[in-house]
């Protein structure tokens, strides 16, 4: 028996439903019927597992009918789309449809001939919309990108700030032109991990909303490190930066892929900062600044939405955990990030390294910021190292 199923409650009179109606794009989907006053028991008789798709309610239109109260009081079927069949299909939608979540009015010649499966498919369509996104929020509001967006919003730097042709070369040392090539190409890779956001995240509408804002800052990244170089004298070539838009395997679990986000910002917030801290060049000085503050602010985002993961579920606890100790344990070969990991053929990788490493403390102050997001993610204030890391996974695992 299909396990997606749709009801007509008080509609199609003197039509036989057959059992199962196959659609192509959504396969097969159980057909039922039922009478208001056995509806209720017909939601509580359903088996565990059970999608209830699409209820098709009988009714005039212009007043509730019974079913959709009756749906609308069970936390269960939240996501099951409504319609009422009624003649007053087409007039104005009454505030109590609205109120009760109702799809629409659909007039009863909507379901006869083929224009049943029609009918049926944009019920499905609805259905399906919501299903695909885990963190669905019944107002669009409330979705947490809508949430954080004024914060983010407004501490975006503006472009008119920078002056390029105030920039001196004779301020910049051969080892921060250098730095400064380097950044120019790795900020590039951003563009692969946009892409697999949206595609790991198919489906989803709040977190992808970010990822679109989140990849267009680091365009600017790249774009006016090479717009430096540009006034320096020096050419970007369009091979290095194109390393960067081969596309590398998407996460295992969105948790982890949110987690070494967060620390590669952290790192990189911190590398920008004592950039800039060196540098005699106040272009780019402020340049460098601007650019640890962007990374910063992208931590702490991608936390807030590791955080809506990790609340309450123990499994993507167990997936920040395992990602933060793979990351931050091991330091033999140097510091690991994802721009050499994911691209250690490039020709910027050794570049990658060199400016990882401009101060040591510049790392250990990223990974104390990281530890002390994961405490919150994970609820236990005692991590303070990559040992503590394992000690958790240990007790959660």
């Amino acid at each position: 028996m299909s396990t997606t199923r749709i009801v007509f409650v008080d509609c199609l009179p003197g039509t036989t439903l057959a059992e199962q109606l196959s659609l192509a794009r959504f396969g097969e989907i159980g057909l039922d019927r039922s009478q208001p006053d056995t509806f209720e028991r017909y939601l509580h008789e359903l088996e565990p597992g059970t999608e209830l798709a699409v209820a098709y309610v009988g009714g005039n239109g212009t007043s509730i009918p019974s079913a959709v109260r009756t749906l609308r009081g069970k936390a269960e079927f939240t996501k099951t789309r409504v319609f009422v069949v009624g003649e007053a299909a087409g007039g104005p939608v009454p505030g109590w449809a609205e109120a009760l979540d109702v799809e629409d009015i659909v007039a009863p010649s909507a379901l006869e001939g083929f224009g049943f499966t029609d009918t049926v498919e944009i019920g499905l369509r609805a259905y399906n919309s919501l299903v695909l996104d885990p963190l669905f929020t019944d107002f669009y509001l409330d979705m947490t990108w809508n949430k954080i967006f004024d914060w983010f919003e407004t501490t975006r730097w503006d472009w008119r700030e920078l002056d390029l042709d105030r920039l001196d070369p004779r301020l910049m040392s051969p080892e921060e032109v250098d730095f400064l090539t380097e950044a120019a190409i790795i900020e590039f890779g951003t563009l692969p991990g946009a892409h697999n956001f949206l595609r790991e995240w198919q489906g989803e509408t709040s977190f992808s909303s970010w990822a679109l804002s989140w990849g267009a800052e680091e365009a600017r990244h790249s774009l006016v490190q090479a717009r430096c170089l540009d006034k320096l004298g020096i050419k970007v070539r369009s091979k290095h930066a194109l390393y960067k838009r081969e596309p590398y395997p998407i996460g295992d679990t969105r948790t982890g892929t949110l987690m070494m986000n967060i620390i590669s910002e952290a790192r990189a917030a911190e590398l920008y900062r004592c950039l800039a801290a060196e540098t005699k060049e106040p272009v780019v000085r402020n340049i460098w600044k601007l650019l640890g503050r962007d990374e910063s602010r992208h931590a702490r985002a991608f936390f807030v939405f590791a955080q809506e993961l990790c609340d309450d579920n123990r499994a993507s606890q167990i997936a920040a955990l395992k990602m933060a100790y793979v990351w931050l344990a091991d330091r033999s070969e140097g510091l690991k990030h994802p721009a050499g990991h994911f691209y250690p053929h490039s020709t910027s990788a050794k570049g990658i390294r060199r400016i990882e490493s401009v101060k040591q403390e510049a790392t250990d102050s990223a990974d104390g910021k990281v530890l002390q997001m994961l405490r919150r993610l994970v609820e236990d204030d005692s991590i303070e190292s990559s040992r503590d890391i394992k000690r958790k996974l240990r007790s959660l695992i």
